[in-house]
């Protein structure tokens, strides 16, 4: 059932009605109080209009607002639900309890735009968690609207160095992971495209020509404009964009392409006409952004669930939104929080058409062999005294160092792990945490207790079983395998072997020791380094493979050296890598040869020749085809 809720400005006069999906006019609203010097009361003191959204616009810059508690969105919500849904009829009323219900608020004025909707409640309830969907229109409605099957995905995550870390790296392997799993064209240089700079924006938008933008990174606004943060130039110095610069790039590359833009920053709405839900909303059929500030834990668990259900699943994105607010405590969300408010749908197409993707048979194709070219030695360690850990319930958390040179596969093998690890552990719920690590070590305790609750995202050490608990909820009755995956160290200067010992001994004592009964915690230290030999002799040396921990047992893995040839040819058919029929044994060593044995570049050549290949094997009548 849709309904719209239009909402007009009449000279500081609001009033409107609202329509039906046909629209005829099921209810007239001849006199709104929802301008912006209406007031409204909150736990019993009154509040305007106009200073609940500066308070929503402000919320994490100024810390907590007694307003935006439980309480006051509740009333908040009841407030907006009374003026607009409060004057339909008690039969209709009583229809909107029997299926789900799609609203669009249709305004083009900027103060009812910047109003909380989605926080529309009756009875003390957040119709948004019930399945209602809220979105805004500007009132104009297209017809259809399909996503191609395999549509094309640009990916902009600028680094921008003078802002806070927004853990983009892990937060695209996280997606393209998820997303390749499903379509195996939805990995770089096919139908994914990542860039970084304002220059490569422009040229990619032009040439690429994406069904989908999305935008991870830092955002800037206030009531009078909203600005995206790129980098631009060798140097990678930082550049503000305004939203509108941003809209005429991509509506000069693409007026009729892009379906879907997800600009996932802060403050993107904020800009009201010249806010992203305006700029791109006029000719996007689907824009989704934040109307307050945004925390990185919750923008990247937003995203993965949202492109989870659009993409993969083939939900439209108002239903998408629905779904992700019905289960909100999946994502740690708190109602006393008022990010989860966030993010904000501007739409204007009448139906949504998708074709999902179809999983490849894994008797066909493993979606995950590029992350399990050779390595057999060292993986076959972790994943054999993992399984033995789980099934004694000893030790308490094994931690595994290895190390290589640049271009070996050694951030590879991270990721490895956790896929391997989430495939075979069918008795355990898996759980990766990626903690950040600290820029100084003067105060050892300080700097890794911060290090470790930051990437939990709690205030203190003893939440992190609570917050494991609740991470794992809905799999109680299974054991919880807690990987801990640091970012390769490439600085063995800023933390050294020594360095890692100290590490080591604290987690031991102040991680592991307070993991509970069902919990197990698997830690990975890995080292980018140059003179490899000479780091392996100094491990050694200093031996830390013989550190006597009560609750950790550690490992030192081989090196991960140049790629071997029987290697690779065990893993060809191992994996059933789909390779044209010329692809011989001479072919192999001339791979070898040109990469200079470097896991990762071979790694690269594999892929695209499977890349190129396994589309027409997968389209041929019989799933063979002569490629002579």
């Amino acid at each position: 059932m849709r309904f719209f809720v239009e909402v007009e400005n009449s000279g500081g006069r609001y009033h409107g009605g609202v329509y039906g999906d046909n629209h005829l006019l099921i209810q007239e609203l001849p006199t709104l109080r929802l301008g912006p010097q209406e007031t409204l009361y909150i736990k019993d003191r009154e509040h305007k209009l106009k200073d609940i959204i500066e308070h929503s616009i402000s919320f994490g810059a100024t810390g907590h607002s007694t307003i935006f508690d439980e309480r006051g969105q509740l009333e908040i919500g009841q407030f907006l639900y009374d003026q607009t849904f409060g004057a339909l009829d008690a039969a209709t009323l009583r229809g909107l309890q029997d299926e789900p219900v799609e609203v669009r608020i249709v305004t083009n004025d900027e103060h009812i735009a910047r109003l909380p909707w989605v926080l529309l409640s009756s009875k003390g309830i957040f119709l948004s968690t019930t399945g209602w969907s809220v979105a805004l229109s500007s009132g104009q409605l297209d017809g259809e609207c399909e996503l191609p099957p395999s549509p094309r995905l640009l990916f902009v995550m600028p680094e921008a160095a003078a802002y806070p870390a927004t853990g983009a790296a892990q937060h695209l392997e996280a997606l393209e992971d998820l997303l390749s799993r499903a379509n195996h064209r939805h990995t770089q240089g096919l139908n994914l495209r990542v860039v970084k700079t304002w220059e490569d924006f422009i040229e990619v938008s032009e040439s690429f020509r994406p069904h989908v933008v999305y935008f991870y990174g830092h955002g800037i606004g206030d009531l009078s404009s909203s600005s995206l943060i790129f980098t631009t130039g060798s140097n990678q110095k930082l550049v503000e964009k305004s939203i509108a610069d941003v809209a005429n790039c991509l509506r000069q590359a693409n007026d009729e392409t892009v379906r879907l833009a997800y600009i996932n920053c802060c403050l993107g709405d904020a800009g009201g006409l010249l806010g992203v839900g305006r700029q791109l909303g006029d000719f996007i059929p689907a824009v989704i952004t934040n109307c307050t500030y945004a925390r990185t834990d919750a923008a990247q668990a937003q995203a993965e669930t949202l492109f989870r259900s659009i993409l993969i699943n083939g939900a439209p994105p108002h239903a998408a939104i629905a779904n992700m607010r019905s289960n909100l405590t999946r994502l740690n969300f708190s109602f006393g929080d008022m990010r989860w408010m966030t993010p904000v749908l501007h739409c204007h197409y009448q139906k949504w058409k998708t074709t999902p993707p179809q999983p490849s048979s894994r008797l066909h194709r493993d979606p995950h062999w590029r992350y399990k070219l050779d390595r057999i030695i060292q993986f076959s360690q972790v994943s054999y005294q993992t399984q033995t850990m789980l099934a004694q319930h000893k030790p308490r958390s094994l931690a595994y160092i290895w190390y290589g040179r640049e271009r070996q596969g050694v951030d590879l093998f991270h990721q490895r792990i956790k896929v391997e690890l989430r495939e075979g552990l069918t008795n355990a719920h898996l759980y990766e945490v990626l903690p950040t690590w600290p820029m100084e070590f003067s105060n050892f305790h300080r700097s890794m207790t911060a290090m470790m609750t930051d990437a939990f995202g709690v205030q203190s050490l003893s939440e992190i079983p609570d917050r494991i608990r609740t991470e794992a909820r809905g799999v109680t009755d299974r054991l919880t395998l807690v990987y801990v995956r640091h970012e390769p160290i490439r600085d063995s200067k800023l933390i050294n072997i020594d360095l890692l010992k100290s590490y080591l001994e604290w987690w031991n004592a102040n991680f592991a020791a307070q993991l509970e009964d069902l919990t197990f915690g698997l830690l990975g230290v890995s080292y980018v380094i140059g003179k490899s030999e000479a780091f392996g002799a100094a491990l050694e040396k200093k031996r830390v493979r013989f550190m006597s921990l009560n609750n950790v047992r550690i490992r030192v893995l081989k090196e991960l050296g140049s790629l071997q040839k029987e290697d690779l040819i065990d893993f060809i058919e191992t994996h059933n890598i789909a390779l044209p029929e010329e692809f011989d044994d001479q072919l192999l060593d001339k791979i070898i040869e040109e990469c200079h044995g470097e896991y990762e570049a071979i790694l690269e050549r594999l892929k695209n020749i499977e890349d190129d290949v396994w589309p027409r094997l997968k389209d041929s009548p019989d799933g063979s085809e002569d490629f002579n």
